[in-house]
């Protein structure tokens, strides 16, 4: 059995999906996200079944 999981990106301070890199190279990534503006090299990564939205509704 073969299971294909894959990361999504999630902002740390709204936990928006609209975070983008927006620079990167020897030093590492920077992120924007959209919703909030953070900016910042620090990004959620998840798993797709534990997804924050669906962690904030099972609480």
């Amino acid at each position: 059995m073969h299971i294909d999981l894959f990361t999504m990106f999630f902002c740390p301070a709204c936990k928006s999906q609209e975070i983008y890199a927006v620079a990167g190279g020897y030093l590492g990534q920077i992120y924007l996200c959209k919703q909030c503006g953070y900016r910042g090299s620090f990004v959620l990564e998840i798993d797709a079944a534990d997804t924050p939205a669906a962690t904030e509704k099972d609480k």
